[in-house]
Order: C-alpha cells, then sequence, then structure tokens
C-alpha cells in the first residue's frame, strides 16, 4: 500500500489494485540513483513509480543539488525508502550521478531521474535477467517518451541489431532511452564515470562507451516512460545538445554520423532563417522599430547562425583529428 500523496494528481493510473511480483533471494541486487534539482513539478510521481516494485534488494540513492523548491518536502514524505540522501551543491547532473554511483553497494547499476518514470515490477525482471544470463554487463528494455500527463509521443521498440555499437553509433537517429538501461559495475568501471563537461549528451557517451566494449541483452517489455516536457534540457537548449551529441560521436570514432547529427542543426537553422522571411504583401510604411517579437526572433536566428558557423570549424578540426 503506497502512502498518500501529497499531490492528490501524483498518484499513478496503475497504483489501484497493483500486484507486486516479489523477488526471489537470489536475484542480484541494484543500486539507482536519483539526480534531481528542483524537481518538486514531478518528483512524487517517480518515487511512487519506484515504490510499485518489490524494493526487496534495491538501494535507492537521492542525490539533490541543492533544491530551493517543495523538493525537499517531498523528499522527507518519502525518505523511508530512501537508502541514502545527500542534498547539497554539486556540480550538475553528471556530478551527482558519479557520486551517486561512488555511494552505491549493488552489482546492478541504473539512474532514474527526477521526472521518469519506472513501470511496474520492471526491477525483478531486469534483475531476473541479469541472473538468468550470466555474463551480460547492459540489459536494456523497451520505452515510451511521453507527454506529462503519460500520452504516448513514440513508443521505443529494440532488437539485438538495434543495440549493436554499429547502429547506436548513429546516435541521434539511433538512440537508447536512459531510463531504459541497465549496467553492472563492470560495465561502468570500463565506459564511466560521466563526464562532468557533458550537461546533455552523458548518457550517449556512457552508452557507446559500454556498447564499444560488451553485447546489450535486450529485454522485450516496456520499463519505462520518458517524460519530455518545456523544462527538458534536451528541449530547451536543443542546438547546444546537438553538438554535444555530434562531438560524443565523434570521440568514438563516428566521424560521418557526426556529421549528420551537425546536419541537423543546419536544418534548424535553415527553418528558422525561413520563419524569418515574412510573406509577400504591400509594403506598410516602416515602423520607427522593429516590432519585439521580430527582435527576439532576430537574436535566436543569430545564436543559431553563430553555432552552425562554430561547428563547421568543429567539423574542420576533427578532419585534422581523424587524419
Amino acid at each position: 500500500m503506497l502512502p498518500e500523496p501529497i499531490r492528490a494528481d501524483s498518484v499513478l493510473p496503475w497504483e489501484d489494485g497493483l500486484a507486486i511480483d516479489r523477488a526471489e533471494d537470489d536475484l542480484p541486487g541494484v543500486s539507482i540513483v536519483i539526480p534531481i534539482y528542483n524537481s518538486a513539478a514531478f518528483l512524487e510521481k517517480t518515487l511512487r513509480s519506484l515504490m510499485c516494485q518489490d524494493l526487496n534488494g534495491v538501494e535507492l540513492i537521492l542525490m539533490d543539488g541543492g533544491s530551493t523548491d517543495d523538493t525537499p518536502r517531498i523528499v522527507d514524505h518519502y525518505r523511508d525508502i530512501l537508502a541514502v540522501v545527500v542534498m547539497e551543491q554539486d556540480k550538475g547532473q553528471s556530478d551527482a550521478i558519479n557520486k551517486g554511483y561512488e555511494r552505491a553497494s549493488q552489482p546492478i547499476l541504473y539512474w532514474l531521474n527526477g521526472d521518469d518514470i519506472i513501470l511496474p515490477n520492471t526491477l525483478v525482471a531486469v534483475r531476473r535477467a541479469f541472473r538468468d544470463n550470466p555474463g551480460t554487463e547492459v540489459v536494456v528494455g523497451d520505452a515510451y517518451m511521453t507527454e506529462k500527463d503519460f500520452s504516448p509521443i513514440h513508443h521505443f521498440r529494440f532488437s539485438p541489431e538495434k543495440l549493436a555499437f554499429s547502429y547506436l553509433l548513429d546516435y541521434a537517429a539511433h538512440h537508447l532511452i536512459q531510463p531504459s538501461v541497465f549496467f553492472t559495475r563492470a560495465a561502468w568501471d570500463a565506459a564511466g564515470p560521466v563526464r562532468l563537461d557533458h550537461h546533455y549528451a552523458m548518457d550517449a557517451d556512457l552508452f557507446l562507451g559500454m556498447a564499444s566494449k560488451y553485447t546489450f541483452l535486450h529485454l522485450p517489455r516496456d520499463i519505462a516512460y520518458s517524460v519530455y516536457h518545456e523544462d527538458c534540457k534536451t528541449r530547451d537548449k536543443r542546438a547546444e545538445s546537438i553538438t554535444e551529441l555530434a562531438l560524443v560521436q565523434a570521440r568514438h570514432g563516428g566521424m560521418a554520423e557526426a556529421r549528420r547529427t551537425l546536419d541537423i542543426l543546419v536544418g534548424l537553422f535553415n527553418e528558422a532563417e525561413a520563419a524569418s522571411v515574412p510573406a509577400p504583401t504591400p509594403a506598410p510604411p516602416p515602423p520607427a522599430s522593429p516590432p519585439p517579437c521580430d527582435n527576439v526572433l532576430e537574436a535566436q536566428l543569430a545564436a543559431l547562425r553563430e553555432t552552425v558557423e562554430k561547428n563547421q570549424a568543429l567539423l574542420l578540426d576533427l578532419d585534422i583529428e581523424a587524419v
């Protein structure tokens, strides 16, 4: 029985009548890092989704970067399920993840952002997959990208072929959904920690590093919702996230794939530039100054143009390094 929520809209659709699948004693344990900062709008749903699991053998490590909203009250309300709570300033999400794993004691590792959802009974299924497939270092399940109300945007179904390094290297087109990926301490030690200078593509860098060393096991069931909303970093800072991903791909040897990723940025620039050209109309008397919306659009276009120009120089540098 889940505790009463702080907010009524935090109750998950499947809570009523949910049967929890119990974990066998021989299942490997899992440590879950929850990196958050000012996550009050979503965090309660995330924590309640974790409670829709058998948490025996599960270690929950919450790393809060010094939230100033209602996050501390939510954390306190669900404190009993958390093995570790750290609430202090950090250097960003990557730093919180790294510090969380330094505290982790279980052989399987995972992180769940404070605005994503793990689906019921996922943890038992994943732990069984590791137990029943000795030598497996990474397990990937299927997942949905959703809106805040969990209405689906896209259903990600994977397969062994879609989890190969050569396929994932074109990560902009063939990316994983971060909350559907579990890995062992050995895989983390081989490909981690995540880079502190990465703010958008740290998971891509980590998973490509793992894919270059290990064969991923596909678990054919939906295990997570990745919630895509207006506050998402990759939604708000798309040009920056695309640029960072291209650098990651190049670092892993995907020069052609990096160029294709940067072409996405060029396409965004062309769309923005086309949108800035008004349709032909009879010319009115020119205004004394551009309307505020035009000023904003022109500023965005200038920023995008500058990013594209920097990426052209970046491609030149990548070519030189590849020689």
